[in-house]
């Protein structure tokens, strides 16, 4: 399915501060897979925009610097 560019907006705005909200909850909330949300998150970074992790209740990420 394609999102518009305006839902994967407002969607990767709910990772930012204040709402600092996991890509779990995220996607459980929006009914869409978190496999797509880290390829947003990964892309929006590729373009040089911040974004926090957004997976506290996950540790995938965590293991790439132990």
């Amino acid at each position: 399915m394609r999102y518009s560019a305006e839902r994967k907006e407002a969607v990767l705005k709910k990772m930012l501060p204040p709402n600092n909200r996991s890509i779990r909850e995220i996607a459980e909330e929006e009914g869409i897979s978190e496999a797509t949300l880290y390829n947003w998150r990964k892309a929006a970074r590729a373009e040089g925009r911040l974004l926090p992790d957004g997976d506290a209740h996950s540790t995938e990420d965590d293991h790439r610097f132990h």
